[in-house]
């Protein structure tokens, strides 16, 4: 018995391990993120706690394998940064020495894509550029000496910015609000006073940008820094119209913003403008009711603003810098619209127009089976493709300062299906059946069904358990592939059928014990129904809708089973049904109800009786027991006590099969 209860606990153990696999512990059942454009979760929403290796070798920039998990993505730009943050000072993530790498997996074939990584105290940045657009792609988590634990991953996919410099003199221009993220800061440059007399007296590692208003505004912004526990400062000088950096001095400083909210309490590392904010500076240290948020800033058009970013942990690692508010930079503005021409028939093509404006150069390009693969005439251009799928088409626009701005969009090819075929699995149905319907499965599809009772499903079969008469009607299917839908099928569930209640008593009446031969009349007492069927329980069936039956000596179980026209049925069986040979009369003259399971009852053997009654007495003349079911046999008790040995009197009356009085009386000795 040890032994079976250690394999019990050892395989109940071995199932629970199992049940708490991630889901994305395999590249097959890779997460799917959808948000991949400055999204950053909260701490402890990942984890690889009881994944296992996939078996693929370590990828390029690891030192170990460890126990991975999988996401992909979409690539919507050309660059794409991950940060996994673990274990440190200011979040619960448990995760020790995070790895991250970049894969793609076609036809079962996967190939890492060679990339970055960086890692500091339980902080990894992973970076590829030169994706391309529209492809998937795959995230391989995993962490060092097959370490486990939960984590927290920040994501964008983007068009980098040229790599900014850390003087002003060599500052990255940007032309769009475009969310980007700089994988490292590294140095003052060759001035590491710029911003003296402003907030930020001194400056150790810096990143410059410069932009122009093309409209007047509001300008919000956030700065992220990958590691949250870095210390970011940040200047933002008004240097007017046409203006250089030779007027970046404390007087043209409009914003400044040097807390060490890093080290304070309550602790903030996220900085920038926000709608909210109230205050135009933040010293350095603590200072009370400092968030490291100041007010938004009014931007005048054709203003150049300098942006200086100063990360004063000296930790080089980077940020995720994402702007908001009304205004615009100036630069190069593209946008792709699309008419779709005979949709979703063998005969469709697209007509695609550019929305551009302030460039000197675009490019389309317009996917894979495309008729015509590129172009750099405005358009527009009315494009058929040679087969089915995902397609994204991008338009690429350069500006006068160099700028490059993409804009993509994703178009999913189909055919319309065939208006589906429903089959249902019966052509009607009880209450309690349950409805299958069925349509044959179509790759890359999504299902819609629709019913009574507000029923939907999505599903290519579907199984409805009726409970409910009103789940009769119409119930709807239309089949999606890609952004074209079939017709809709309907099928009708006729009127559900209640189901008929089966019910029957006899004369005489059961249960009871009879003599051989005994004939039972069978009364049926049922509603709902049309049709029946008798088994008596001896190898004899009846359809009769009340029929008597003779039966021989045996113990037998009867059963009636009701039924409606359209096949809705209902059983009941009534059991102990005994017949004892001819003349059996047996009241037994003792008893031993000490539980060894011989003899332990008071059995009462009396046959063809219509009505039985049986009193018991001790001998104070105190009724004991009384009982009107033949069956139903005296254990010796009392008010649920056992009563002591020795002699008690019963009293047995009752009706034969031809109404005659039957009476019995005697004594019964009780022994232990």
């Amino acid at each position: 018995m040890r032994y079976l209860f250690l394999l019990f606990l050892c395989v109940f153990s071995h199932q629970l391990t199992l049940a708490a696999v991630p889901d994305n512990d395999d590249i097959k059942t890779a997460r799917t993120l959808s948000s991949i454009t400055g999204y950053c979760s909260a701490d402890e929403i990942f984890t690889n706690t009881d994944a296992t290796a996939s078996g693929y070798k370590k990828a390029s920039n690891w030192l170990t394998e460890g126990k991975d998990i999988w996401f992909k993505f979409t690539a919507t730009h050309t660059d794409i940064n991950v940060t996994v943050t673990g274990k440190a000072t200011g979040n619960t993530n448990k995760l020790v020495n995070p790895l991250a790498a970049f894969y793609t997996y076609e036809n079962n074939v996967l190939s890492e894509q060679i990339g970055s990584m960086t890692s500091n105290n339980n902080l990894t940045t992973a970076y590829k550029g030169g994706l391309t657009i529209g492809n998937t792609y795959y995230i391989r988590v995993s962490a060092e000496n097959d370490a486990t634990g939960t984590f927290k991953m920040c994501i964008n996919n983007y068009n980098p910015p040229k790599k900014p410099g850390q003087d002003c003199s060599t500052a990255a221009t940007l032309c769009s609000k475009e969310t980007f993220t700089e994988l490292n800061i590294s140095g003052a440059g060759n001035n590491n006073h710029e911003a003296i007399g402003t907030c930020l007296s001194t400056e150790s590692n810096t990143a410059w940008y410069t932009f122009t208003a093309a409209n007047n505004g509001t300008l919000t912004f956030t700065i992220t820094p990958t590691n949250t526990a870095d210390d970011i400062d940040w200047v933002l000088f008004d240097l007017g119209i046409n203006g250089d950096c030779s007027k970046v001095t404390a007087a043209t400083a409009i914003r400044c913003a040097s807390g060490s909210g890093v080290n304070c309490s309550p602790r903030y590392f996220i900085t920038g403008l926000s709608v909210d904010a109230t205050d135009l500076s933040e010293q350095s240290g603590c200072v009370a009711g400092q968030d490291g948020m100041l007010k938004f800033v009014d931007m005048e058009v054709g203003h150049i603003y300098a942006l200086l970013i100063d990360n004063f942990s000296n930790g080089n690692n980077g940020f995720t810098l994402a702007f908001g508010g009304t205004v615009t930079f100036e630069g190069p503005k593209a946008a792709i619209s699309v008419i779709k021409n005979q949709a979703c028939t063998p005969n469709q093509d697209f007509t695609f127009n550019a929305n551009a404006s302030s460039y000197t150069n675009l490019k389309w390009s317009f996917g894979e089976g495309a008729s015509l693969a590129s172009s750099t005439a405005l358009g527009p251009h009315t494009i058929k493709y040679s087969s089915t799928g995902t397609k994204t088409i991008v338009l690429e626009t350069t500006g006068a300062k160099g700028c490059v701005n993409l804009s993509t969009y994703t178009l999913n090819i189909a055919e319309a299906p065939q208006k589906p075929i429903i089959r249902a699995n019966k052509p009607s149905f009880c209450l309690k059946d349950t409805i299958n319907l069925s349509v044959p499965e179509i790759a890359e599809a999504s299902y819609l069904w629709t019913g009574p009772l507000n029923f939907t499903a999505s599903t290519a079969s579907v199984a409805i358990p009726l409970i409910n008469l009103n789940q009769a009607g119409n119930y709807t299917l239309k089949i999606t592939v890609g952004d074209c839908t079939s017709e809709e099928a309907i099928i009708n569930i006729p009127t559900i059928v209640k189901n008929p209640i089966a019910k029957f008593m006899t004369d005489p009446q059961l249960p009871g014990k009879f003599a051989a031969p005994a004939p039972i009349k069978f009364i049926n007492l049922s509603t709902d129904a049309n049709t029946y069927l008798w088994d008596f329980g001896d190898n004899e069936n009846s359809t009769e809708k009340e029929p008597t039956h003779t039966y021989q000596k045996g113990t037998f179980k009867v059963t009636l089973t009701a039924y409606t026209t359209n096949g809705c049925f209902n059983s009941i069986s009534i059991n102990d049904l005994v017949v004892l040979p001819a003349g059996s009369l047996l009241v037994p003259n003792s008893f031993s109800p000490n539980g060894d399971g011989v003899n332990d009852e008071f059995n009462i053997n009396i046959t063809n009786l219509k009505k039985f009654n049986i009193n018991i007495f001790n001998r104070f003349g105190d009724k004991i027991f009384t009982s009107n079911n033949i069956f139903n046999s005296w254990n010796g008790t009392w008010h649920n006590q056992a009563v002591p040995v020795g002699a008690y009197f019963y009293q047995i009356t009752g009706l034969d099969l031809f109404n005659k009085e039957v009476k019995h009386n005697g004594s019964i000795t009780l022994i232990r």
